[in-house]
């Protein structure tokens, strides 16, 4: 009889918390919680078990949601043509990278100053887009803040000129700072992250992080979802990314066991689920 009486009250406190995020906006991380894909370049990606049903559930619920990645290997409506030909209903305007975290940052806390990008055209193309000045690698020393991104084909002219501006005294600004991604296979190198520990190096500057788990990233969605960073659910599949910026912002974070961290205890995260197709049942039981 306790046993039962247990069961039934676990189930009502599961149920009541499941109230209270129902109507809550969602960011998703994309690698290992959307999809496994060979890279940080999306080449073809494959949707995780039940990606495809859990956005075209928000999307006919009207359920506010947007996409937060750390990759800046394309700009973000490539990236979004890519899980679009995967089979996801992602629509332009619904996916976050770095690049546009920094863009907004730039906008307000370096407005009409140059920046130099250590990075391909995912990285520059959100600034750009936003009207900053973004300097040729033979005025890089004029510029106010070194953005680094994803580029594979790092010469040593380039890493030269993220250097001499450091040195000159501009801002130090990464996009990750991670080793690693999800991916098929198990894991893909970072190569954002390598750049950066490059030119951290060279420099012995550590730089300011602008993709996840920054915080900054989680402002920036919220804003574009109009709430306070409190009122969204973060959705991912890594502790250590996904769900510290979770606790640090204070919003409610749920693990899906498809990535990163499948072995993650409870506890771990406010939600832990197998997958996205196990949260959605759990939505629609409530």
């Amino acid at each position: 009889m306790t046993k039962h009486n247990d069961r039934e009250s676990t189930s009502a406190t599961l149920e009541a918390q499941l109230k209270k995020i129902a109507r809550k906006p969602f960011v998703l991380d994309v690698d290992g919680t959307l999809i496994l894909a060979d890279s940080e370049q999306w080449n073809e990606p494959q949707p995780l078990p039940g990606a495809a049903a859990f956005l075209a559930s928000l999307r006919q619920r009207a359920h506010p949601f947007l996409l937060l990645t750390n990759g800046t290997a394309r700009p973000p409506d490539a990236y979004v043509e890519r899980l679009r030909a995967a089979g996801l209903d992602v629509r332009p305007g619904e996916l976050l990278t770095p690049a546009v975290v920094a863009a907004d940052l730039l906008a307000s806390e370096y407005p009409g100053e140059p920046v130099f990008v250590l990075g391909d055209e995912g990285s520059r193309q959100p600034l750009a887009a936003r009207g900053i000045q973004l300097l040729p690698r033979d005025q890089a020393e004029a510029a106010r803040v070194v953005f680094v991104g994803w580029a594979p084909a790092l010469t040593y002219e380039d890493l030269a000129a993220a250097a001499r501006a450091i040195w000159r005294g501009a801002a130090f600004w990464t996009a990750v700072t991670a080793r690693a991604l999800a991916a098929q296979g198990g894991r893909a190198p970072a190569m954002g992250g390598a750049l950066m520990a490059a030119v951290a190096h060279v420099t012995n500057t550590q730089p300011r992080l602008i993709g996840k788990p920054a915080t900054e990233a989680l402002a920036v969605a919220a804003r574009r979802l109009g709430v306070a960073p409190q009122e969204l659910v973060m959705i991912g599949d890594d502790l250590e990314i996904d769900v510290s910026m979770a606790r640090r912002v204070g919003c409610t974070a749920v693990l899906v066991r498809t990535g990163t961290d499948r072995n993650a205890p409870i506890g771990a995260a406010d939600f832990i689920f197998n997958g996205l197709a196990d949260f959605l049942a759990a939505l629609d039981q409530r």
